[in-house]
Parts: structure tokens; C-alpha cells; sequence
């Protein structure tokens, strides 16, 4: 992969770009690393058994491919731009909303599915008199709350919450692969190699945290070489999180795990100290991460609003500049769903969003293969080739996915392109529409508030580019 040396095109930022590597890379593990690998483990290897390892390869290079299409895409944006924002202009601004909005329907029932992760970890091992789904619901509140008041001082600890989980994953690990022998590989897998492939599209989204990079692209600093980097970071550690983690659970000699499996295969490999540290770890994880996916999706929605692509109200802010409507969406989406209580179909609905959108992407990213990759940005090898190739490989996951679970998500998508389509009859909220742009303009979302690390300097004669 090549990139561009030319200027970036668009024209000046409104404010000079603040958001470096190490906030990309801190907010991108963060939002990968989380029920990924805390719950979708274990769930994995009851599908898959040992070959639970293939089926992580197998939605990373899948996820790898998609990866490449949003680099070439996303590096293509000009500055203040969403990492999305090209496909408007490389297709249609219509696609550049199903995107967007099918990161915002991922992002929001990934919430769910956190939370619900976190009630099931805090009850099993620090707070059992109470219900997990009370504790859910608790955790849904708390993320609520703090995305209306201080998300941002919150959101700057992501960066040691990832360092403190990682820590704890690498030494369960570690100290698993030190216990794993030949025998714990060696039998039968418990669906066949279907239960492989259906445990690959399952955990799909347990690689889709890359997506706030993406979000972010156009106010981080060099964006041509800091989004790749930060994009194949995030996937590099991932990828090798879940592998160590999955192959120390193997060597645990279980071979059915709960919602907590992982805390259940390090009561085992290290002791009960060990099963502790690792349910300490998932429930700060899994919290944050939560907390990470409001931000990420309130992000998008003031982007669209921007656009003009949904109605006003949606970005409408407290007077402190918290968008309050925005926050209590997600909050209203994320009981709905942890009261379903069904982890899987949850998860599947988010895979679905992520999919759908992956395609897109890499479409857009196929026409400028096609197109001889104009214009500065990011550039593949062989053309047209592997973009090509990603729209196969994720267009492939669908199918293990269950029929209602497909059902629900292209419903949800297609509620969202009638919002799309509603917006033309909508007259007014030009007032909220130019507080969003400002927010924008100023990189003074939640989350640029987050990632950000320096005052601000805004640029001479900027531009507003939602």
C-alpha cells in the first residue's frame, strides 16, 4: 500500500488538527478489545471448539480486507471531514449516509451488548445478590449519565483503561500458552466446520472498533499516514489479544463456557486470584468501552445532522454542549435491548450494520481502483482487486447469520434511509444544523473533546466540511 505525497485537497481545516497516534490507536483498541473478548470468547469456542482460533483468523482477514477499503477511502477526506465523507462524493451522498448510519445502528447495539457483559461479569464474581440484567440496566445509566455531563474528562482515562486491560489479557495469556499442551487441541469440534464459520461471522464485530478511527479521519494529525497506521494497529492487537486469550482458555480443559468464560478459564489456568483480575478487567473494559461507543456514535449523529441528513432535532445540545437527544436515543435502543436479553441476536444485529456498511465502503473503494486511485490519499496494490475481494469476504458472512438477526438489520437500515429521504420535507432546524456544523468546525464534539490533547488553534479563513 502507497500513499499520495500530494497536499490535501480540500481546503483549510477550521481548526488546526489535534488528534495523534496514540489517541487513534488508545480509542480504536479500546473500542475493539472489549465484549470481543470478554464474551464472544467463550461463545466461540462453544460454537467452534479449538477451532474457535480459525474462526477469529478468519473475521480478521475478512475485516483486514474491509480495512484496506477505508484506509484508501477515509484518507481521502478533507480535513474537519469524516473518515465516511468520500463516499458521498465517490458514490452518492445517500451511501455515505447508509454508512454512517449503519455504524451509528452498530454502535448503538454494541452498547447493549457491553452493558450486558458488564452486569453478567459484576454479578458472577463481585456482586452476586444482585440480577445481571439489574446490573445492565444500572450500567446503561451510568454511560448515560456521564455522556450528559463531563464525557470528556471521562473519555480522556481510555488511553490508561486500555493499557490497564491489556496488561491483564497479555498475562492471562501468556501464562495460558505456558500451560497449553497438544491435548487441549486435539478434539472433536462441536458443530463441525459450520460451527467454525458461524462463530467467524459472529465475531465480526469484534473487530469493527477500528470504525472511530475512521469516524475521527479528518481532524487527526497527518491523516494519509496516521489513519493506516492507527487503523492496522488497532487490528494487529486485537487479532493477537483474542488468539493468546482464546488458545489460554483452551488450556483451561473446559470445553463449555458461560458469558464470563474467560474469567471462568483463569479461575483454572492462574487460580481464583486470576479469575478475579480478569473479571476486574472485563467489567472496566466493557464499561468503557460502552462508554467509547456513545461517544463514537453521537459523533456520527451530529455529522449527519450537519448534512442535513436527519432531522435537526436529533443534534439538538444541553446548553453545556452535551447532544442530550442524541445520548438518551442510544439510552431508550440500549434497554430495549439488553431487556430482549438475547446476547447473540443482539450481536448479530450489530454484525449485520457493520457488514452492510463494510460493503459500501468497500465498493466505493473498488470504483477508485478502478479510477487508477485519483486524487491524494492511500492507494492498493493490483487495482480494484481487493476491494473487490473485502466485498465478497464480508458479503459471505451474512448467510451464518440468523434470519431474524438479518431481518431486524435491514429493517433497521432501511428505517434509516426513510430518514434520509424525510429530511427534504423537514423546513426547519436550520439553527440546530449550524450548531452541529460549529461543533464540527471547532472539533468541539464529545468525542474530538476526548481525543483531543492540546487547545485548539483555529486556521484563517476556514471552512465548515461536516
Amino acid at each position: 500500500m502507497a500513499n499520495s505525497q500530494s497536499p490535501t485537497s480540500g481546503p483549510a481545516s477550521a481548526a488546526t488538527p489535534q488528534i495523534g497516534l496514540l489517541a487513534c490507536v488508545a480509542f480504536g483498541v479500546g473500542t475493539t478489545v472489549g465484549g470481543g473478548v470478554f464474551t464472544l470468547s467463550g461463545t466461540a469456542v462453544n460454537l467452534a471448539g479449538p477451532g474457535a482460533v480459525i474462526s477469529y483468523i478468519i473475521a480478521g482477514i475478512v475485516m483486514s480486507l474491509c480495512a484496506l477499503s477505508f484506509i484508501v477511502v477515509s484518507t481521502r477526506a478533507a480535513d474537519g471531514e469524516s473518515g465516511y465523507g468520500p463516499v458521498g462524493t465517490i458514490l452518492s451522498p445517500f451511501w455515505r449516509f447508509i454508512v454512517m448510519w449503519a455504524f451509528y445502528l452498530n454502535g448503538a447495539t454494541i452498547v447493549a451488548y457491553l452493558v450486558d457483559s458488564f452486569g453478567d461479569y459484576l454479578h458472577e464474581y463481585f456482586l452476586p445478590a444482585i440480577g445481571t440484567l439489574a446490573l445492565a440496566l444500572a450500567a446503561a445509566a451510568v454511560v448515560t449519565v456521564l455522556n450528559l455531563g463531563p464525557t470528556a474528562l471521562v473519555a480522556k482515562a481510555e488511553t490508561w483503561i486500555v493499557g490497564i486491560k491489556l496488561a491483564l489479557l497479555v498475562l492471562f495469556a501468556v501464562w495460558g500458552l505456558t500451560e497449553l499442551r497438544p491435548a487441549n487441541l486435539d478434539r472433536p469440534l462441536p458443530q463441525g466446520t459450520g460451527g467454525v464459520f458461524s462463530a467467524a461471522a459472529l465475531l465480526f464485530t469484534a473487530y469493527t472498533g477500528f470504525n472511530v478511527i475512521t469516524n475521527m479521519a479528518g481532524s487527526v494529525k497527518n491523516p494519509r499516514t496516521t489513519v493506516p497506521r492507527a487503523i492496522l494497529l488497532t487490528l494487529l492487537v486485537s487479532g493477537l489479544i483474542y488468539l493468546g486469550t482464546v488458545l489460554a482458555m483452551m488450556a483451561s480443559g473446559l470445553t463449555n463456557f458461560s458469558a464470563t468464560g474467560v474469567s471462568q478459564a483463569a479461575d483454572i489456568v492462574m487460580g481464583p486470584w486470576g479469575g478475579l483480575l480478569v473479571a476486574f478487567a472485563a467489567c472496566l473494559s466493557t464499561l468503557s468501552g460502552a462508554n467509547a461507543n456513545v461517544l463514537g456514535a453521537s459523533e456520527i449523529i451530529l455529522r449527519m445532522v450537519a448534512r442535513g441528513d436527519v432531522p435537526p432535532a436529533l443534534g439538538r445540545n444541553s446548553r453545556s454542549g452535551h447532544p442530550y437527544v442524541s445520548v438518551l436515543l442510544l439510552a431508550a435502543i440500549t434497554v430495549i435491548l439488553v431487556l430482549l436479553n438475547d446476547t447473540t441476536f443482539v450481536v448479530s444485529i450489530a454484525n449485520v450494520a457493520a457488514i452492510l456498511a463494510m460493503i459500501v465502503v468497500s465498493v466505493a473503494a473498488a470504483v477508485l481502483g478502478f479510477r487508477r486511485w485519483p486524487g491524494a490519499g492511500a492507494r492498493l496494490p493490483l487495482g480494484p482487486v481487493i476491494p473487490i475481494l473485502a466485498v465478497l469476504a464480508a458479503a459471505s458472512q451474512l448467510p451464518s447469520l440468523s434470519v431474524p438477526a438479518l431481518v431486524t438489520g435491514f429493517l433497521l437500515t432501511a428505517i434509516g434511509g426513510a430518514l434520509y429521504l424525510a429530511r427534504h420535507w423537514d423546513r426547519g432546524g436550520a439553527g440546530t444544523q449550524d450548531h452541529a456544523n460549529e461543533q464540527i468546525d471547532t472539533l468541539n464534539t464529545p468525542l474530538m473533546k476526548a481525543a483531543r490533547t492540546k487547545p485548539l488553534k483555529r486556521a484563517h479563513g476556514a471552512r465548515r466540511y461536516p
